[in-house]
């Protein structure tokens, strides 16, 4: 299916391969996982009975912090990634240096990577320039730089490692339930369509993603959502490999499939003083910097307090009195933990206040 808002295209690909991809990330990710009760029983079973070779190359090529392995989501829109085996077969044939490329593309919206601005070739020539563009350019700590450089300069190695992890976890573990995972593909593919149609794509992606990614100029020109199989409201974002565009792979139980986030639930009516505590909390010009911040897009808590000019810990005091007023909440993003803004419950803040001074 593909859906036109102005300048907004909206693609849904449904491929096992997104399953392949969530579940060995999910093996390094305790945390994330238990906003997924089915990934938490098999991924603890799975941490039991792997062999310690796989359990090394899974927590090397996709831990938190430092996970090349997600690059292949890039990959995801390619008529060859429909079916594992066809994905492999072209995995074993992708030119070396495109898939060095493809591996250092992981987190970039999110992490500030930038693109490459030399040529690949000469990064995997000289390992001493590949280490310098990772830390001028990837917003990868310290200790997990060398490693990163080895995965990229051994990309061969990675390639065959890569591909020993989804042989495994296709053949051996999802695909006795290929039937039952393509069904639940398809149904939450049908639901995204469903709110598509009701919402239109615009508000559908920035709903899934509520991420406006302000240093694109606002909106990709293109998204391609990817539901996986698994239960739960985890989301993994990454660009394709042209960077025209947001591949979205995301759980099966996201509200935006659900619910209309710009419908608040009905709320009580607040008395005055409960206006007057929340307004003079909002009534403070570094929070209102913060709120102002939080409209464009959430934002983490070292971010803002860089864009403020001001101490981490002044701007996690600010942000704990905003989360009382309930007009900012987290949300788990990636392997960060961000800030978002509840404009429907900001509105609602404004519209009573407007109603107990106007009448």
């Amino acid at each position: 299916m593909t859906s036109k808002d102005g300048k907004v295209q909206v693609n849904i690909v449904t491929t096992p391969v997104c399953d392949v991809l969530r579940l060995i990330s999910a093996m390094t990710d305790a945390d994330r996982c238990k906003d997924s009760p089915e990934l938490e029983t098999l991924t603890g079973r799975l941490q039991k009975q792997l062999r310690p070779r796989l359990l090394a190359n899974i927590e090397r090529l996709f831990a938190p912090g430092c996970y090349p392995g997600i690059g292949l989501l890039s990959l995801i829109e390619e008529g060859y990634a429909q079916e594992v085996p066809t994905f492999l077969q072209a995995l074993a044939e992708m030119p070396l240096n495109d898939l060095a490329v493809t591996l250092l593309g992981f987190g970039r919206i999110y992490r500030g990577n930038l693109p490459l601005t030399k040529d690949i070739g000469e990064l995997l020539a000289d390992r001493e320039k590949l280490v310098e563009h990772i830390r001028a350019n990837m917003s990868v700590s310290e200790d997990k730089i060398e490693g990163l450089a080895d995965i990229i300069i051994n990309t061969a190695e990675t390639r065959d490692d890569l591909a020993e992890l989804i042989e495994h976890f296709w053949y051996i573990i999802l695909q006795p339930e290929a039937e039952k995972r393509f069904q639940l593909q398809q149904e939450t593919a049908e639901q995204c369509r469903v709110r598509l149609n009701e919402i239109g794509p615009v508000r559908f992606v920035t709903g899934l993603t509520n991420l406006h990614l302000s240093e694109k100029g606002g909106l990709y020109e293109k998204y391609i959502l990817a539901p996986n199989s698994f239960d739960g409201d985890i989301l993994t974002a990454i660009e394709n490999r042209e960077e025209t565009g947001l591949i979205l792979a995301f759980n099966r139980d996201q509200a935006i499939l659900k619910n209309n986030r710009d419908e608040p639930e009905e709320q009580p009516v607040l008395d005055t003083a409960e206006l007057a505590n929340i307004f003079n909390i909002l009534g403070d010009k570094t929070r209102l910097e913060i709120v102002r911040a939080l409209v464009e897009r959430p934002h983490y808590g070292q971010e803002l307090a860089k864009m403020l000019g001001i101490s981490n810990a002044t701007v996690f005091y600010h942000l704990s009195l905003l989360e009382k007023t309930r007009t900012v909440h987290l949300e788990r993003i990636e392997h960060r933990v961000y800030y978002v803004l509840d404009t429907p419950r900001l509105r609602y803040l404004l519209n009573q206040a407007s109603a107990f001074l106007l009448g």
